[in-house]
């Protein structure tokens, strides 16, 4: 699927929530196990459209899966990563921003990645939201969601384009750099724990550099 933005179909409503809905009657899933969805559920991006704003939810695969708040070390890595991007987006003239932020890929999926870049020739993607897939996604794994990252989105990024997707492990201390190669994502190796992107090349990180800032946040150090 080209990078392009996806069809009208997604357009926002002038009004997001309609205070007359109950939302009592909708189902919220939350994903456990590594076995990749099989089958689209019900609701559509006219539903999702309809959720009281700020709801922890996306619409993955026609479910609402919700998410509990993420904890400080995720928070903390999220928004050290966010410096990051934000840098390079003001040299390259590229966008930034990190979650909450709807990135609408098609009429049953509807994610709030946790960072997200997109480059300069790119930028007309980004709208209300963001229509398309981005040039870079990265999700930080929490206790909760883990097999998301690693297999219902990672499948879903690979499927409309993604070009690169960063899972991040704040535990482990581990990224995982991974590159689309022709709907498939391969793992790219780092070289003296720096890494360079291959498709991006603004995409830059020194990973022991980040890893001594987030000690440096936590207090560690």
């Amino acid at each position: 699927m080209s990078l392009t933005a996806i069809p009208q179909i997604l357009a926002v409503p002038a009004i997001r929530y309609n205070h007359s809905m109950s939302t009592d009657a909708i189902h919220y899933e939350t994903l456990s196990g590594f076995t990749p969805l099989s089958t689209l559920g019900p609701y559509r991006a006219a539903d999702y459209w309809r959720l009281p704003e700020g709801e922890p939810v996306e619409l993955l695969q026609g479910r609402f899966i919700v998410s509990p708040a993420p904890d400080t070390l995720h928070q903390t890595v999220s928004i050290l990563l966010s410096e990051l991007l934000l840098k390079i987006a003001r040299v390259s003239g590229g966008r930034a921003l990190a979650a909450p932020v709807d990135v609408a890929f098609d009429d049953h999926s509807i994610l709030q990645p946790d960072l997200l870049y997109v480059q300069k020739q790119r930028r007309g993607i980004i709208e209300k939201y963001v229509q398309g897939a981005p040039n870079l996604l990265v999700e930080i794994l929490s206790p909760h969601n883990s097999r998301r990252d690693r297999v219902d989105k990672l499948s879903l990024y690979a499927q409309y384009g993604v070009a690169e997707y960063w899972i991040v492990d704040p535990v482990e201390r581990q990224f995982d750099f991974l590159v689309n190669r022709s709907g498939k994502f391969e793992v790219q190796l780092q070289q003296d724990n720096r890494y360079a992107s291959p498709v991006c090349p603004e995409l830059e990180i020194d990973l022991t550099a980040f890893w001594r800032l987030v000690d440096e946040e936590l207090g560690k150090v």
